[in-house]
């Protein structure tokens, strides 16, 4: 028996790794052939009939979606549990906590009858297969932090001018490498409270941090276990002075979603929260009597 534990030890690390190599290869796959079958039939589709554009852009982006948390699902073994959801409306601002690479297929899967913008680094506009174009054809609104601050406010002044389909921002500015929220970076947000009102939803995932970077990845995915809770809507404040503490107040609740998660009661019970409403009276006692019933 003692002899035992040692030698399944490695096995299982052994398959673990040889999951995460097969997920990544099966997702890079599909990317790729993504690649072509968005550059002949989603590009002119899109473009040859204005009409059902926003339709096509909808149906394309979330079957991407779909198609990444499936392969990490079914090849890798990552638990997904419901996915709140989010209204596809102008004006809308979205702030998500920033923990791995599946944070992008999850917003565009909680985003319910279209698509949506992402704030995106403009090194990941060229030389991505699938992506690279993706960002290109949604027009998403890309930023380079070396390029100055005036290139930046400019691109999201625009974004926030167009605010047809819901705008995506990672406030924290870059992927946590522990999971903990960091500390939120005014500048995007900032500038695009300064350019019109919005109604702003929280989404806060956990439990992905497994997909956290590629060779995150390469290691097995089968400790995903993928939990979100979106918040909202909030106003946002018509006086710039009020922005600072606004944005704290933001912070605080973004925070506190996160410890939520955590939380055994809703580890165990992952009843996701929609739009910020409560559950009915009848869901509440239900759960009441569940919980306080004897073993």
């Amino acid at each position: 028996m003692a002899l035992e534990v040692p030698l399944h030890m490695p096995l299982a690390f052994e398959l673990m790794k040889l999951r995460g190599f097969l997920t990544v290869a099966t997702i890079g796959g599909f990317l790729v052939l993504a690649e072509v079958v968005q550059r002949l039939i989603i590009v002119p589709l899109a473009w040859a009939g204005p009409a059902r554009k926003d339709r096509v852009l909808a149906v394309w982006l979330r079957g991407l979606a779909s198609a990444i948390i499936g392969g990490v699902r079914s090849v890798g073994g990552g638990k997904f549990g419901p996915l709140p959801t989010i209204p596809f409306a102008p004006g809308v601002l979205v702030l998500m906590n920033h923990q791995s690479l599946l944070d992008i297929p999850i917003v565009v899967q909680c985003v319910e009858g279209g698509y949506l913008r992402i704030v995106t680094r403009k090194r990941y506009a060229r030389g991505v297969p699938a992506i690279s174009r993706l960002i290109k054809l949604y027009d998403f609104p890309l930023v380079d932090p070396t390029g100055g601050m005036r290139e930046q406010v400019k691109v999201l002044r625009e974004a926030a001018r167009d605010p047809r389909v819901p705008i995506v921002v990672y406030p924290e500015g870059t992927r946590s490498r522990d999971g903990e929220l960091l500390p939120f970076r005014r500048g995007a947000v900032d500038t695009l409270l300064r350019h019109r009102q919005w109604k702003v939803y929280l989404a806060t995932a956990d439990g992905t941090l497994p997909c956290g970077r590629l060779k995150d990845m390469l290691n097995g995915v089968q400790m995903v276990d993928c939990r979100v809770n979106v918040s909202g809507p909030f106003d946002t404040p018509t006086d710039p002075k009020e922005f600072r503490s606004w944005l704290e107040e933001v912070e605080g609740r973004m925070r506190k979603d996160l410890t939520e998660l955590r939380s055994p009661a809703t580890v165990s019970n992952r009843t996701p929260e929609t739009h910020g409403v409560e559950t009915s009276k009848a869901e509440a006692s239900k759960a009441e009597a569940v919980t306080e019933r004897p073993e």
